[in-house]
Parts: C-alpha cells; structure tokens; sequence
C-alpha cells in the first residue's frame, strides 16, 4: 500500500500506462485533494473511478489538519494532503516533483518517483527491458523527460 501524489497519476494516464502501477503495489490511497487534481478532466476521472471501483485504488481524508496548514504553506493541496496522509498512515509516498520530495525526505517519508518505480520493476522482473523502454520513449513523447543517463540507470 502507498501514497500517491498527482502527477505520476497523470503521467501515467496521459501515455496509457497506468498498470504499471499495479506491478508496484497493491493498492494507492488518494487524498481527496489529488483525486480531485487528477480527475477533472473526464477522461482521467472514468479511469480512476474504475481503478476505485476494483479497489486497487481509495480515496481518503487525512484527519493532522495542522499538518496539512504547515506544509500547505509552501506546497499545492495535493502534495500536501498527499504527505499528511502518508504520515498519518505511515507509509510510502510516491511522488516526482523535487521540492516536494526534498520536503517530503526532510519529514521522514519515505518516497518513490515514477524513474524509482520502473528501476524497481525492471530489477523485479516485473517488467522486461523492452516494455520499459517502450513505456519511456511514450514518457519522453509526453512531458516527462528520461535522460539517456537516467535510462542506464533505469536498465542496468
């Protein structure tokens, strides 16, 4: 089970690739804030309201209100519900932008980006090297840039 942010959400459904995902982890919890962040576009609303209803996904309210204000006060609503959840239920968070993750490190989250997720897969045998690189040439298509240095990160 973990946490998730926004963005890789979006990423993810932006190139059709959101089952990876589910090669990761069992299940995500979306702070109220995020679901509302990813689904305002029909489209990514009808895939998340499918993955809800499998229940490889659930949306939850965060109870530390201060410290949802605390981070609120240099983070958006959603990485700052994001992170109040994954404190409260003291689990992973997955998230990619870098002064969230820098904040998020510096309260005791334990974090993972969508480039930590694809090494984790290719290393597991979860996924083979070529649907990896398949996923990542869509990625760089889209508004995610791997680097040619990341990727020999990603498949060594």
């Amino acid at each position: 089970m973990i946490v998730s942010d926004a963005t890789v959400l979006i990423t993810l459904i932006n190139i059709n690739a959101l089952e990876v995902l589910g090669l990761f982890t069992e299940q995500i919890i979306l702070p109220t804030e995020v679901y509302e962040e990813v689904t305002y576009r029909p489209s990514a609303k009808s895939v998340i309201d499918q993955e809800i209803e499998r229940g490889f996904m659930a949306v939850e309210k965060y109870e530390n209100h201060t410290i949802f204000n605390e981070l609120n006060y240099i983070l958006d609503a959603g990485e700052s519900a994001a992170m109040t959840l994954a404190i409260e239920k003291k689990l992973p968070l997955i998230i990619d932008e870098k002064k969230g993750r820098s904040i998020a490190r510096r309260q005791g989250i334990e974090i993972v980006g969508l480039v930590g997720i694809l090494r984790f897969l290719y290393m597991e045998n979860r996924l083979e090297k070529e649907k990896v690189l398949e996923i990542v040439d869509r990625l760089n298509r889209s508004d995610f840039r791997v680097s040619e240095a990341l990727l020999a990160l990603i498949v060594s």
